[in-house]
C-alpha cells in the first residue's frame, strides 16, 4: 500500500502538466500513488497524460464537476493515510514528500504540513509574497488575516479531511483556506522551513477577474477564522481593509495577490 497519494485535479493544464507531473515521478520518496484528474479538459491534457506509463499513476477522465468535487473524489478513491496536494501549473521540489513524510510520522498530533514556497513570474522566480508562518499558535493567529498554509504544499492527513467534511463547493476559489479552519479545529498544523515546492502567479485578465471573486471568498472565510481562533484584531482590520482596497483599486502586479 502507498504511504502518501499525490492529488491534482487539472482542467485544461497542457502548459504546465508535465512539469508537475514529473515532479512528482522524481521524488527522492518512490513508495506513492498519485492520482490525476482530468477534470473536463478540452485542451491536449489527455494526450499529455497518456504518455506516461508508470504503474503509480492513476489517470481518472470525467466532465467537468468543479475543483472541489473533483479533488473530494480523487482523495476519497486514494488508498493512503497520508494526502498531498500539487495543482497542475505548480511542481514540487524533489525532496517534498520525504521532507513532509518525515515530520508527519514524528508529530502525529500535526494534521496539515506546509512549507515554505517560490512563486514564479513568467521564467522568473521570486521569494513568496506572503508572511512565512511556520508553528502552529502563529498561524492560528494570523489565520484570520491571511491563509498561511499554501494549496500547493499542503500535506494532511485523509481521516481528518474526512471528519472536516472535504472541501465545500460552496467556494469555488478559497476552498482550502476554508478547509484548513475545519481542520484546525481537529489537530495542529505547522510549515516547514525548506521550500519544497514552486507556485505558478498568473497575471491574465481572467485571472485578475476571478480574484476579485476570491478575495471576496477570503473576506467571509477570514471573519469566520476570526470568531472561531481569536486573532489580532488591528491586523485582521488591516488585512480586511487591504483585501477591498484591492478589490475597488485592482493592480495586475502579483504583489496584490
Amino acid at each position: 500500500m502507498p504511504q502518501v497519494s499525490v492529488v491534482t485535479s487539472v482542467y485544461n493544464g497542457e502548459e504546465y502538466l508535465e512539469e508537475c507531473v514529473d515532479s512528482i515521478l522524481n521524488q527522492t520518496f518512490q513508495n506513492f500513488e498519485y492520482i490525476i484528474l482530468n477534470n473536463g479538459s478540452t485542451d491536449g491534457t489527455a494526450r499529455i497524460l497518456q504518455r506516461y506509463t508508470d504503474p503509480r499513476l492513476r489517470i481518472i477522465h470525467q466532465e467537468n464537476l468543479g475543483i472541489s468535487r473533483s479533488l473530494n473524489k480523487g482523495i476519497n478513491l486514494s488508498n493512503s493515510s497520508l494526502i498531498a496536494r500539487l495543482d497542475a501549473d505548480d511542481y514540487s521540489s524533489p525532496q517534498r514528500l520525504e521532507k513532509q513524510i518525515a515530520f508527519m510520522e514524528k508529530h502525529t498530533n500535526v494534521v496539515l504540513c506546509g512549507s515554505r514556497r517560490k512563486e514564479l513570474l513568467g521564467s522568473k522566480i521570486l521569494p513568496s509574497t506572503v508572511p512565512f508562518i511556520e508553528k502552529d499558535e502563529d498561524i492560528r493567529k494570523t489565520v484570520s488575516c491571511f491563509n498561511p498554509l499554501a494549496h500547493s504544499t499542503i500535506m494532511f492527513r485523509k481521516k481528518y479531511f474526512i471528519e472536516a467534511g472535504g472541501y465545500n463547493d460552496q467556494f469555488k476559489y478559497a476552498q482550502d483556506y476554508n478547509l484548513w479552519l475545519s481542520m484546525l479545529t481537529l489537530g495542529k498544523a505547522h510549515n516547514l522551513k525548506e521550500e519544497l515546492s514552486v507556485m505558478r502567479i498568473s497575471q491574465s485578465s481572467t485571472s485578475n477577474q476571478n480574484s476579485k471573486k476570491q478575495k471576496l471568498e477570503e473576506l467571509q472565510i477570514r471573519w469566520k477564522a476570526f470568531r472561531k481562533f481569536g486573532g489580532n484584531p488591528g491586523k485582521a482590520m488591516f488585512y480586511s481593509l487591504r483585501s477591498l482596497a484591492r478589490l475597488i483599486f485592482p493592480s495586475k502586479t502579483h504583489l496584490n495577490r
